[in-house]
């Protein structure tokens, strides 16, 4: 009972005094609401980069000229990998040749050009060279007509598979197959339209178009150094798949025992293990901002109540007077705290789900509002109007019933 009389009277309080309410509370709020925000944000990222991941196929692995995780943390190894040699189409050829564990490679190379349909034009593009072999190490589904086959990569055939905002703003009222496609100036056939995908972090997924390899590196040079992608065949021996792929390339690039590998290896594994140590730090260290926000709104509180305390001196004094112990007191001003604070986190907990919505519908990361969030933020606040409600709570507990009465 004294428990929900504390409540009600703290409401009570919080009903008086509108303004000063808002203003005390929108500290909880913000601090609340931020943090739902960034667990939100970072939640929705890890899960999002995930399903890239797994969208792509398990136990993929690249070779590239450089290993990107190693590069990250070691400045030497950035320098000293600037001169492997680049990875080539004819690498390609001769690991399809030899990594016998391989079910599927595929090597890519991208930049980005306007295309053109007679009068119609859209700008920056993403164009992709691809082997036959895309489809099989990623999400390339058709709406219509086919993807290129091998024959067409070795003779550097000029056709092209588009992306689906491509085909509804280059040809929106007729069948894009077999039509032309001009890619930075040079005709090219479209044989296929892809299935609408979601936008991701990177672009627009479906403002693309992918032609073969060759016939990318025909009309914008080889200058540039290929990522080939490969498959196992069985996702057990993916760690020997990938051994036997920096066999064949040592070999390849006659490679000493004793010599270091000139080109990196990167498994989607490990590229998401990165991810997910990058995050946790970046999770720890904004979570720690925004909770100063928590502090300063503490702050507030226990003003507010030395304020109310002050206010209330006569009450105290007649409350003591008619038996109300040190204890008694104490609760009630403990019990007000906590109420202010939690109506300040409650608040917060409903704009942070406003926030983690307008997140997911204006961005490609999921909706992801974890229950421990809501409960962390609940207690975190309860926590907060505990502590920085203390001092006060044992000010009033310790007036004297006789000063408290002569106070005007």
């Amino acid at each position: 009972m004294q428990l929900l009389h504390g409540i009600f009277i703290a409401l009570e309080e919080l009903w008086a005094h509108k303004l000063r309410t808002f203003l005390t509370l929108l500290g909880n709020i913000v601090g609340v609401m931020s943090v739902m925000a960034v667990v939100s944000i970072l939640d929705g990222a890890d899960a999002y980069v995930e399903e890239e991941m797994i969208g792509s196929g398990s136990g993929i692995f690249r070779v590239q000229r450089m290993n990107a995780l190693e590069i990250i943390s070691n400045f030497e190894k950035f320098l000293k990998s600037r001169h492997n040699p680049k990875i080539t189409y004819a690498d390609l050829n001769y690991l399809k040749e030899r990594v016998t564990l391989a079910a599927y490679m595929d090597a890519g190379l991208s930049t980005s050009v306007d295309v053109r349909y007679r009068r119609v034009d859209i700008e920056s593009v993403s164009v992709e060279g691809r082997t036959e072999n895309y489809p099989m190490l990623g999400k390339y589904d058709l709406a219509d007509g086919r993807h290129f086959s091998s024959q067409e990569v070795i003779r550097k055939r000029n056709v092209a598979v588009i992306g689906h905002d491509v085909a509804e703003e280059l040809y929106p009222s007729i069948d894009p197959i077999g039509k032309e496609i001009k890619v930075a100036g040079m005709p090219f056939q479209i044989a296929g339209v892809l299935d609408p995908q979601p936008r991701g972090l990177g672009g627009n997924p479906n403002l693309s178009l992918i032609i073969p390899i060759t016939a990318f590196e025909k009309l914008f040079g080889s200058r540039q150094s290929l990522a080939i992608s490969i498959k196992p065949k069985n996702l057990a021996e993916a760690n020997a798949c990938m051994d036997q792929a920096r066999m064949v390339m040592r070999v390849r690039r006659h490679l000493g025992p004793k010599q270091e590998d000139n080109f990196g290896i990167v498994a989607q594994e490990s590229l998401l293990n990165l991810w997910e140590s990058i995050s946790s730090k970046i999770y720890i260290v904004l979570v720690g901002i925004v909770s100063i926000s928590l502090v300063v709104s503490g702050i507030i509180i226990m003003n507010i109540m030395l304020m109310s305390v002050t206010e209330r001196t006569w009450e105290i004094g007649i409350r003591k007077a008619l038996g109300a112990t040190r204890r008694n007191i104490l609760w009630q001003f403990l019990v007000e705290s906590a109420t202010l604070s939690m109506v300040g986190g409650f608040f917060g907990i409903l704009a942070g789900f406003a926030v983690a919505a307008l997140i997911a519908y204006y961005s490609p990361l999921p909706y992801a509002v974890k229950a421990w969030s809501i409960l962390a933020g609940l207690s975190v606040t309860f926590l907060v109007g505990i502590f920085f409600g203390a001092y006060p709570a044992m000010q009033a507990a310790r007036m004297d019933p006789i000063e408290a009465l002569r106070y005007e």
